[in-house]
């Protein structure tokens, strides 16, 4: 797709004409000011920006160089404009975002509304190179918008001629976006306001052409005609060999989709001899594309197979161009700020080495100070760390010691209360033998009955307390003792508590009722269930670790 992609440049009115190189380099040996000097570099770089890249790149850094020295913000934003444009006709599109967005920055501080559209536009056109339309479509129409407000508050003939440019870059925007209608509105806007243009048939040349162009990618073929066909007029007799060549090439197109493939390929062959003679690789990539396309489809191999090693060629050719453009740029950038460094260091010498001398002596001071402060704390933290350990230590010591205490008082509350039922049921049994005595045959069935109920009453509560007491105690001892053995009968359960309460096998005997040598028999039986009999671990140390 062949476009005209317009980018905003200016400079003040007494530098609007570019004098000889000769004249300016007397002018800049004469100036006695920053801005003057910075002027006249930007002219330079202009002048250069169509002949020699390396020259038109050093002029634009040096420009910005002297502005930036001269703190004044409006010639920096000046200088940066210029590098932007500069960097912008190069093709380095990444470098001049950077410059326009440091100028957009700056006219934003000082509230110049023109100014900040000129960068919008600017940096919306290096969007489009970059095939970002939506983006630049924000960019540009934020701009444009800016620009037509400030004309509101201010008529100003320098502000207009920017406008039809924004207004195709646009068309160009939309018509990327298949959004036709809305560029199509664009285009003829621009046409309409052509004549705020520096050259307004160049620009209206192009315009058509675009318009010509976007009939052609929505199938309209009838009504591109007449567009392409005026841009072509226009640059037959203005002898713009560029944009003739771009021209056949929209009318080849415009043939093909005609049906008429000879006139086609003849519009080809002419925007490839056109582009040859003025050396636009681009323009004979785009020309030899055409062609092999055409001859493809035509079913003509050879041919087709020679134009798409030429469309190769161009385009690797077009490739390496823009290597070698971006290698010079930053060969000539570090070359340039190389040598301005080395003359600075060589003026500050001496003062860089004072200031040196003086920022490691405070270095130092601030080190042993900070070393100092560093042991003083270091000190002071492990004194206490020791502190806090010492005192968690007597902590644990006295919640353990707590805890023994705690746990010897409620064994013995245990033991006691142990031993207060016993003697109960003692009393209990010495009611039943007493009430045995009485017995006679009026009364036997009754008192049976209650010595029955006392009995019962006797077992059962004595050892369903004790239990549950003994729980509350040792709430863990019977869950570990289940786990480890669980086909323990409840008398065993209930032995391995007595032992655990440090009592004697006889003390067990008269709570239980059962004879010595039964509880010995007993405790035999519980050591193997507990598999311990071959261990030299006593019982009752056994269950006490439990």
């Amino acid at each position: 797709m062949i476009l005209l992609l317009s980018a905003i440049n200016f400079a003040p009115a007494a530098n609007a004409a570019n004098p000889e190189l000769d004249s300016l380099k007397r002018q800049y040996e004469m100036a006695g000011s920053d801005s003057a000097r910075v002027y006249i570099l930007v002219e330079m770089s202009r002048f250069y920006s169509t002949s020699d890249l390396k020259q038109s790149i050093i002029q634009a850094e040096t420009a910005m160089e002297t502005a930036i020295e001269s703190k004044d913000r409006k010639l920096i934003a000046f200088a940066l404009f210029n590098a932007g444009n500069a960097y912008f006709t190069q093709g380095m599109y990444e470098t001049a975002t950077s410059y326009f967005y440091r100028y957009l920055d700056i006219q934003k501080q000082l509230n110049y509304k023109p100014g900040i559209a000129f960068a919008l536009a600017n940096i919306g056109a290096i969007r489009i190179k970059m095939q970002d339309y939506k983006t630049a479509r924000n960019n540009l129409l934020e701009g444009l918008q800016i620009l037509e407000n400030s004309l509101k508050k201010e008529e100003n003939a320098g502000f207009k001629k920017h406008i039809p440019n924004i207004l195709n870059n646009l068309g160009i925007v939309y018509q990327n976006l298949h959004q036709y209608d809305s560029a199509l509105w664009y285009y003829r806007e621009g046409i309409r306001l052509s004549d705020y243009s520096e050259d307004i048939q160049y620009f209206q040349a192009s315009l058509n052409n675009n318009i010509g162009g976007l009939f052609l990618d929505n199938h309209q073929p009838d009504s591109a005609y007449l567009p392409l066909k005026k841009a072509m007029n226009v640059r037959l007799a203005r002898n713009d060999l560029a944009g003739q060549s771009a021209s056949h090439i929209r009318l080849g197109e415009y043939y093909l989709l005609m049906g008429k493939p000879h006139e086609a390929l003849a519009h080809f062959y002419d925007a490839k001899d056109i582009a040859r003679t003025i050396g636009s690789i681009d323009l004979q990539s785009t020309a030899t594309e055409k062609l092999y396309t055409y001859y493809k489809q035509a079913g003509n191999a050879d041919s087709a197979l020679k134009y798409f090693e030429s469309y190769n060629s161009f385009e690797q050719a077009r490739n390496n161009e823009e290597t070698v453009k971006e290698l010079t740029r930053l060969e000539l950038l570090s070359d340039f700020r190389e040598k301005q460094k080395v003359a600075r260091l060589e003026q500050a010498r001496l003062n860089t080495i004072y200031l040196f001398t003086a920022v490691l002596l405070v270095l130092l001071l601030l080190m042993f100070i900070l070393l100092y402060s560093l042991m003083r704390n270091r000190v002071g933290r492990l004194k206490l760390e020791k502190n806090n350990l010492e005192l968690a230590t007597q902590n644990t010591l006295l919640e353990k010691e707590n805890f023994k205490k705690e746990l010897e008082i409620r064994n013995k509350e245990l033991s006691t209360h142990v031993m207060g039922m016993i003697r109960k049921n003692e009393t209990v049994g010495q009611i039943v033998e007493v009430l045995s005595s009485k017995l006679n045959s009026e009364n036997e069935d009754f008192f049976h009955q209650i010595i029955r109920d006392l009995s019962t009453l006797q077992d059962e509560n004595v050892w369903d307390e004790f239990e549950i007491r003994y729980q509350q105690v040792h709430n863990e001892f019977y869950e570990k003792l289940q786990a480890m053995s669980p086909h323990l009968t409840t008398n065993e359960r209930r032995l391995c508590a007595f032992l655990r309460l440090n009592m004697t096998t006889k003390d067990i005997a008269s709570i239980t009722g059962q004879s010595i040598r039964s509880i010995e028999v007993a405790r035999t039986r519980l050591r193997k269930k507990l598999e311990i009999s071959n261990s030299d671990v006593s019982l009752v140390e056994f269950l006490n670790s439990l």
